[in-house]
């Protein structure tokens, strides 16, 4: 696949993230409207390694470019991507999730690892949890301390393939588990 010969759609988010907007939804949209001959050119304040994990799931690469202001990153289809099944939903992921007996038998054996995101700011917490759940093993869970529900945190868990359990512990604190599917 030669990448320059794809139409490139732009997407500049640096605005949203000033606003304290979380782009992610505007960014799935732009790519599940991706037709097989574009490719989506990303201008972000940062570089965002949590979203080269989900769109790797989806059947994408990506080239990172350092710019004045951020970064670009363009991302291409390298595979077998079906638009139609991969769409963003917004749901109620509290039962998006679907896990059973056998996801929280496999939870309770799993050796975990507790990080607190409380005192970070956005996208801190995304990025720190990412980067640990990255090389997670089978048999490890990711247990996190979090002073919201983290709603944007759950549609990229699922993406990359992870399982997640939140339980409110109190006002304004969560306990999120996160583990591989």
């Amino acid at each position: 696949m030669n990448i320059k010969q794809l139409k490139k759609i732009k997407l500049d988010v640096r605005e949203d993230i000033k606003n304290g907007e979380d782009p992610f939804k505007k960014i799935m949209g732009a790519i599940n409207l991706l037709k097989n001959d574009e490719a989506l050119e990303l201008i972000n304040s940062f570089e965002p390694s949590p979203l080269y994990s989900v769109l790797k799931n989806k059947g994408f690469e990506h080239i990172t470019n350092h710019i004045d202001g951020g970064f670009e990153i363009i991302f291409y289809k390298t595979g077998n991507y079906n638009n139609a099944n991969n769409e963003i939903i917004d749901e109620d992921w509290k039962n998006e999730n679907n896990f059973n007996d056998d996801d929280l038998k496999k939870l309770a054996h799993c050796k975990e690892t507790e990080i607190d995101v409380r005192e970070l700011e956005p996208p801190q917490p995304l990025v720190k949890i990412f980067e640990i759940i990255e090389n997670m093993g089978a048999d490890s869970a990711l247990s996190i301390i979090h002073e919201r529900k983290p709603i944007h945190l759950y549609p990229r868990l699922k993406d990359a393939g992870f399982k997640f359990l939140t339980k409110e512990i109190k006002e304004d604190l969560y306990s999120i588990k996160v583990w591989r599917n």
